[in-house]
C-alpha cells in the first residue's frame, strides 16, 4: 500500500517562489513575506504553501507529510499527526476494527460474482508501529506484504486450514482504513485460496498488485478520489497495478482472477492485457476435453444484441437486478456480453421496475425497464 512516511514525502516545486505577499503559511499560519514552496498534503490531496523557516522542520505529520511545529499531537510510538490529521484519525482501536469488517462484507458484495474473503479465521488487531515494522523483520517474511501500514501472516492449523492474522496501523483515517483492510483481506485470500506453486512462481509485485486491485475496487464504490489516486500513483508495486487495471478493462475481473490461479506468466504487461488469458489448463479444463464430441461441438449461445433487465430481485434496501447473464447490486461494475461487443457497465440505481446504469467507456447513462407481461 503506502511506502514509510519521511521527510521525502516533503515534494517541493522546483523553485521557490519569492514575494509570496500575505498568504499564510500551512504550519505557522503567518503571513508569508519571503520565499515560500509548496508542499503536497499526502492525506486528503492538494498542494499548501509553506514558508523558508517551517520548510527546514525535521518532525512531519505520518499522515499528511507536512511539517508539524505547534498544536500536533504525539503518538507514543513515535509519530507525530497534525491538528487536521488528528482530528481525522479513528483513535479507538475498537472502532478501527469495526471499520475494517465492514469493509470486507462490503468487499464480499462487490466481488460476491467471482470469489468470498476469509470470514472466521481471521485475527484482526489494531497495532502501533513498533509492531509492525517488528513483522517484517521476522524471520520468512520477505515475501510477504510490506506494507508500511498493513501485514498479514497465514498459519496452518490441522492439515489444510488456516488461521490469518492481519495486523493494522492504528491512527489511520477512515479512507486509509478501508484502503489497508481490503488490501490486506486480499492476501488472506491468496494465502488461502492459490496453490502453493502458483503462489511460488507469482511475482511479489503482482501478489501486491492483485491486493492494491482490491483495495482501489472499494476505495472507486466509496467514491474515495484522493485515496483512489493515491493508489494508482503509488510507485509500490513497480507498474504492475497499472497492468492489472489494463486487463481487468479489456477482458473483466474473472479473467484477472483466472490468471492469478493459473496463469501462465509470473506478472503482467499493461502494454499487453491479452496476455492475461495465457493460462495453463485447469482441472475443468481437463473434464471439459473428456466430454463426447458431439457436446464439444454444439454451437454456442446466442448472444443478446442489446441490454435486458430480464428480473429485480430482493428487499426495497437491498435489490439485486440481472442484466443479460450478469448479476448487479447497486455500484457494481461488470463487464456485459453482447452479440457483437462487450460493455462495461455500472449500476446506478435499481428501482422498483427498472434500473439506471451508467457506460463506463462513454459515461452515458441508460434507464433500463422489466419487459412488460
Amino acid at each position: 500500500m503506502n511506502a514509510l512516511v519521511t521527510a521525502v514525502w516533503l515534494s517541493l516545486s522546483l523553485a521557490a517562489v519569492a514575494f509570496a505577499g500575505a498568504t499564510p503559511c500551512r504550519v505557522c499560519e503567518k503571513p508569508i513575506t519571503g520565499k515560500f514552496y509548496f508542499v503536497d498534503d499526502k492525506a486528503r490531496g492538494g498542494k499548501f504553501e509553506i514558508c523558508g523557516d517551517c520548510v527546514k522542520l525535521e518532525a512531519h505529520c505520518f499522515a499528511c507529510g507536512l511539517p508539524v511545529k505547534s498544536g500536533f499531537t504525539s503518538l507514543p510510538d513515535g509519530r507525530f499527526l497534525c491538528a487536521a490529521c488528528a482530528r481525522d484519525a479513528v483513535g479507538s482501536d475498537e472502532e478501527a476494527k469495526k471499520i475494517c469488517l465492514e469493509a470486507r462484507d462490503d468487499l464480499d458484495r462487490l466481488f460476491s460474482r467471482y470469489l468470498r474473503f476469509p470470514q472466521t479465521n481471521i485475527v484482526l488487531t489494531i497495532v502501533d508501529q513498533f509492531t509492525l515494522e517488528s513483522l517484517f523483520k521476522s524471520p520468512g517474511y520477505t515475501r510477504k506484504c510490506t506494507a508500511i501500514f498493513g501485514a498479514t501472516q497465514s498459519h496452518s492449523i490441522g492439515g489444510r486450514s488456516q488461521i490469518h492474522s492481519i495486523n493494522i496501523l492504528s491512527s489511520l483515517n477512515k479512507s486509509q482504513l478501508e484502503a489497508v483492510a481490503a488490501h490486506e483481506f486480499g492476501h488472506a485470500w491468496i494465502n488461502e485460496t492459490l496453490p502453493t506453486s502458483r503462489k511460488a512462481t507469482l511475482s511479489p509485485d503482482a501478489l501486491e498488485a492483485f491486493c492494491e486491485l482490491i483495495a482501489y475496487t472499494l476505495m472507486d464504490d466509496r467514491r474515495a478520489a484522493y485515496q483512489k489516486q493515491a493508489i494508482n500513483e503509488n510507485p509500490y508495486t513497480r507498474g504492475q497495478l497499472d497492468a492489472f487495471l489494463m486487463a481487468e478493462s479489456h477482458h473483466g475481473f474473472n479473467a484477472v482472477l483466472d490468471w492469478m490461479k493459473s496463469g501462465e506468466a509470473a506478472k503482467l504487461d499493461a502494454a499487453d492485457p491479452d496476455g492475461v488469458r495465457a493460462t495453463q489448463p485447469t482441472e475443468s479444463a481437463a473434464a471439459a476435453a473428456a466430454l463426447p464430441s458431439y457436446l464439444l461441438n454444439a454451437p454456442p449461445a446466442v448472444l443478446p444484441e442489446k441490454l435486458i433487465l430480464r428480473t429485480i430481485s430482493g428487499s426495497a434496501t437491498k435489490r439485486l437486478a440481472i442484466i443479460n447473464d450478469q448479476t448487479f447490486a447497486v455500484m457494481d461494475r461488470t463487464r456485459v456480453r453482447l452479440a457483437k461487443t462487450n460493455v462495461i457497465v455500472r449500476c446506478l440505481e435499481i428501482r422498483p421496475n427498472s434500473v439506471l446504469i451508467r457506460f463506463e467507456a462513454s459515461g452515458a447513462k441508460l434507464e433500463l425497464f422489466l419487459p412488460e407481461e
